[in-house]
């Protein structure tokens, strides 16, 4: 009964202030034409009187049509104004009805300019949904990839990982005149691709990814667009470049990119092998896996088999090149074929042999009152893996108004790991083995009934098998499972899921720009998870400990409804959504079944408001309920490594949060300041926890649920052109608190608060000169409370220095230092990096020698620290040594 009592108010709150300001709003619309030829382009304005400043313009669109709305009445005069035509004024009396003008201009009205001064050129071209900026407005000499490029863009954030953001907000797709060939794994894009033919980037916001839902979707995500210069279309393009050691250590890296961009078709062509620590494919789970979010038509997003089993470190916001002790290889194929008018085709297929090893030597601490022990391991792990992959999909336009698209994928994942470890003095090796497999095929059917409505429907089958052999040959378990005599612990699972979801979205803007959003879905999810845990004995017998092995299927069925209507008022926008689900889930375990019938309400609202013309504000507040997912329901446990044992909850429960978000944006990425501020506060009022049996050997997690954990956010970023510097300043901060309670077997629950900050403030210049700099430092301090109170500060400095000798000549100087802070009575440690390059530029034959040397100090190892609510620990990693290698590079 309260949450109906909270809903009913909640949408009252939210559509009231919407309803009560509607009726004031008038539109005005109409056509203008010349000669009975619509005109784009043209602005159209309304005033008070002739002499007036205007009160809301617009500008017709290639149809000649437009559309104004306002809540003025009385007598109000009508501005239409283009080149080459005449300009035309006409008067309107406005009552609360909504009025439609169409205009004829008659040709003419040239102006002869007395005197034109030009003081610059414009380094971008300011549209109505797009910014356009100058490639060469933003060089300095020492770009090789389009990453590189962007990363000197103000207001355009590049991830250590390669993500492009603009503010907050992640771009959709890298495209190359217009055509998409990655989507959200256009890293493989933009960290391989030459430079050189790049002419202008298009930042498209507002972007639909269905060209039907252009002009009618209520979009607020973004993409980039890369145009070529007119000399590189048409025509086989690319780069060639290799770098290798002349002594030992060996190390090497050689890529070729090779394109062919034509007006129909489209080609790109990667390969690249490396073993000098660069992940070649660090976007490829962006195209195994749907990605596309919050997109009319989309269905089964997140639809995967669980990870079980995963080793790759997490590295504490350090450089992963300098620790990664690879062999990559990538050989990639994308085409994009235009046969008719009607028929486009995109194919994708990649190669990817990968070895990787990793190095690490890690001291655990726990020190919570009577458990008091410290572990400690030396780690290398060895990994393999190879993935086969191939897309394809088919855009088949039956007519204007509709069209079919079919995508469907094809991959082979396979991996094999082999750690070995010294764990508390005692040798260990420890195998993983997976040969899985993943299928995805997607139906959508778009259909535009007029210029303000739509309909996309959508169907998706996925099947995917991943299945995965586990292996110790140490036996550290004897305090568990009371049993002794064991030479090794095996653990066989298996992981399947099938997944089957259709969907239909209908779109519609209304003529007063308010825009409303209606969808139906089911989705029918059936996985298989199988887990053997068993133990070896010396005389050849298999012992199975009882809880220690699952077999069980977990199915869903998912029928929902979603509303959602967009209603736009001057410089308001109020945005009530309703999510309503059915879900049918059934649990079988070892013959006993459970089952739930669940209704689920999520509402949620967004309120938008413009108080100034560069200023935005927006707010969001949301209630959701959601069901448990399979490996929150596994009833015994399972191993997720060499000491950690895991169990759900054997239970389908019900888990309800509600959350705000409040974010302010300030101008855009082309205004001298450049701002964007958000903060939010979220309570989960069902959470999943642990309740955890510690040991030295051992650790076992029983997930249970809790009550009230509470999550609050803030982050600012501050963009600055000083001109005085002539050079961009920016400005980070950030902070993550949470208020929750953890279970530890013979302590009971424990309340644990954790909070972190983040600092920082950098300056890059764009000086016209022989020197350009970048740089620039970073605090992080952590902290997790309890019985007693660890805090961690880790700081990071840079300073990059790029020197522009001669026309020809470059040289760079790349300087970090990080500091770490550390515990066990460990003095905090400084750790120096330095990288040096030297290039000249044949620019005749369009090649490019360079000498590369890294870690110029020779650092071997570096140490850090960590904190968690149960343990601290010191975590050293080996490094690549000091090489100096030569490089060319050949564009063509």
């Amino acid at each position: 009964m309260i949450n109906h009592l909270c809903l009913s108010w909640f949408l009252l709150f939210c559509l009231g202030p919407a309803y009560f300001s509607a009726w004031a709003q008038v539109s005005i619309s109409g056509r203008v034409t010349s000669a009975g030829v619509p005109i784009g382009g043209v602005r159209v304005d309304l005033r008070q009187g002739e002499a007036s400043r205007f009160l809301v313009y617009t500008f017709t669109d290639g149809e000649g049509k437009y559309r104004l709305t306002t809540n003025h009445a009385g007598k109000l005069a009508l501005h239409f104004k283009a080149l080459s035509y005449e300009s035309l004024a006409k008067e309107i009396e406005l009552g609360q009805k909504d009025t439609i003008v169409d205009v004829g201009l008659i040709a003419g009205g040239l102006e002869q300019l007395q005197e034109v001064v030009i003081n610059a050129k414009r380094p971008y071209r300011l549209g109505r949904d797009t910014i356009e900026l100058k490639a060469q407005s933003f060089l300095q000499g020492d770009e090789r990839t389009v990453e590189d490029l962007l990363k000197k863009i103000p207001g355009l954030n590049v991830g250590t990982d390669g993500s492009i953001k603009i503010g907050q907000k992640e771009v959709e797709k890298v495209m190359i005149e217009g055509d998409d060939f990655f989507e959200k794994g256009y890293r493989l894009l933009t960290q391989n691709m030459s430079v050189q033919p790049i002419d202008r980037i298009q930042v498209l916001q507002r972007y639909s990814n269905n060209k039907h839902l252009k002009g009618i979707e209520n979009s607020d995500k973004v993409a980039l667009n890369l145009q070529l210069k007119e000399d590189s279309k048409h025509q086989w393009l690319g780069s060639v470049s290799a770098m290798g050691t002349m002594t030992e250590p060996l190390l090497y890296q050689a890529s070729l990119n090779l394109m062919r961009i034509e007006k129909k078709n489209k080609y790109y062509l990667l390969g690249t092998a490396n073993n000098n620590g660069v992940d070649a494919v660090s976007s490829i789970n962006h195209r195994l896996y749907s990605a596309q979010t919050d997109e009319p038509g989309q269905v089964g997003i997140g639809a995967k088999t669980p990870t079980l089993i995963d080793f790759m470190p997490d590295l504490p916001d350090f450089d992963y090149r300098r620790t990664n002790f690879n062999r990559d290889q990538l050989l990639s194929f994308n085409t994009i074929l235009n046969p008719t008018k009607k028929l486009k085709i995109k194919w994708l297929g990649f190669v990817n042999p990968t070895k990787k090893s990793f190095y690490r030597n890690t001291v655990q601490d726990y020190n919570i009152k009577s458990i008091q022990f410290t572990n400690t391991e030396d780690y290398e792990l060895n990994k393999r893996i190879n993935t086969y992959f191939t897309k394809v999909e088919l855009q088949y336009d039956i007519n204007r108004q509709s069209s079919l698209t079919y995508t469907g994928n094809l991959g082979s994942l396979s991996r094999h790991d082999t750690g070995d470890l010294l764990f508390n003095g005692n040798n260990t090796v420890e195998t993983t083995e997976m040969q899985g497999y993943l299928t995805n095929h997607n139906f959508t059917y778009s259909y535009k009934l007029s210029d303000r409505e739509a309909i996309v429907s959508s169907a998706r089958l996925i099947a995917q098998q991943s299945p995965l052999d586990y292996r110790i040959d140490q036996y550290y378990y004897e305090d568990l499972f009371q049993v002794g005599s064991i030479s090794d612990v095996y653990q066989r699972a298996e992981n399947n899921l099938q997944y089957l979801g259709i969907t239909s979205h209908y779109v519609r803007k209304q003529k007063n720009s308010d825009f409303m959003e209606l969808a139906f879905s089911n989705e029918y999810k059936m996985q298989e998870l199988a887990t053997d845990l068993v133990l070896h004995g010396t005389d050849g017998t298999d012992i199975r400990p009882s809880g220690f092995s699952n077999r069980l299927d977990f199915g869903s069925n998912n029928a929902h409804i979603m509303t959602k209507y967009t209603i736009k008022r001057r410089k308001w926008e109020w945005t009530p959504q309703l999510h309503t689900a059915f879900i049918h889930t059934r649990l079988r375990s070892y013959g006993s079944v459970q089952s739930r019938n669940n209704l689920f309400f999520s509402p949620r609202v967004l309120a938008k408001w413009t108080p100034h013309r560069k200023g935005k504000l927006e707010a969001t507040l949301s209630f959701q309920q959601s069901s448990a997912d399979l490996m929150e329901v596994v009833p015994n446990y399972y191993t997720t490594g060499i000491r950690n044992f895991m169990k759900g909850l054997n239970d389908i429960v019900k888990l309800n949060n509600s959350g705000t978000v409040l974010t302010y944006t300030h101008g855009n990425m082309l205004d001298k300041f450049f701002a964007n501020l958000s903060m939010g506060y979220n309570i989960l009022f069902d959470y999943i926890s642990t309740r955890s049996v510690l040991n030295t050997n051992f650790n076992l997690n029983e997930q249970l649920v809790l009550k009230n954990k509470k999550t609050t956010f803030y982050k600012a970023q501050f963009n600055y052109y000083v001109k005085p510097l002539n050079g961009n300043l920016r400005l980070d901060i950030g902070a993550n608190f949470a208020a929750y309670e953890t279970s530890i077997s013979g302590i009971g629950n424990r309340k644990i608060r954790s909070g972190s900050h983040e600092y920082g403030l950098s300056y890059r210049s764009v000086w016209k000169y022989w020197l350009n700099i970048h740089t620039g430092s970073r605090m992080q301090l952590s902290s997790f409370s309890s019985e007693s109170t660890n805090r961690l500060v880790n700081t990071y400095s840079f300073l990059n220095a790029f020197f522009k000798v001669s026309e020809n000549i470059q040289a760079s100087l790349k300087n970090e230092a990080y500091r770490f802070g550390s515990f066990l009575s460990e003095v905090p440690g400084t750790y120096y990096f330095s990288d040096f390059s030297f290039a000249y530029d044949a620019k005749k034959i369009k090649a490019r020698f360079s000498i590369n040397a890294k870690n110029l100090l020779n650092n071997r190892h570096f140490r850090s620290a960590t904190v968690t609510d149960t343990y601290r620990s010191l975590i050293e990693y080996r490094l690549l040594p000091r090489y100096i290698a030569l490089g060319f590079d050949y564009s063509f």
